[in-house]
């Protein structure tokens, strides 16, 4: 009975690994059309007149801090996937560059 219990946290442990890579995958897909459509956002924005009488509009400064604000962001955004990336690698491959550390293997001295 021990040994059943034990195949099925086996399982569930490589169902989770699976799922989380699935979920690096998805998000590594959706980020740039995500920044793509923050990105072309302003395009939909009303353009302030240069009339004192219409009101409305979002002028160029804004748009223009909008932008940068949605690049920095962005940058962010990546930083932190390829932070998540590289802690997924390492614990799937026993965190050494070399494939060192992985369970099951002897240290030469």
């Amino acid at each position: 009975m021990s040994r059943g219990s034990s195949e099925e946290q086996t399982g569930t442990r490589a169902e989770r690994q699976t799922y989380r890579r699935r979920r690096l995958m998805d998000i590594a897909r959706l980020l740039p059309v995500l920044g793509a459509l923050l990105l072309a956002l302003p395009l939909l924005w009303p353009e302030a007149s240069t009339h004192p009488a219409a009101r409305g509009g979002v002028s160029m400064s804004t748009a223009i801090i909008y932008i940068f604000a949605v690049w920095i962001g962005l940058i962010g955004a990546c930083f932190a996937f390829s932070l998540a990336v590289q802690r997924w690698a390492d614990h799937w491959t026993g965190g050494g560059p070399d494939g060192a550390g992985l369970p099951g293997e002897a240290e030469d001295s």
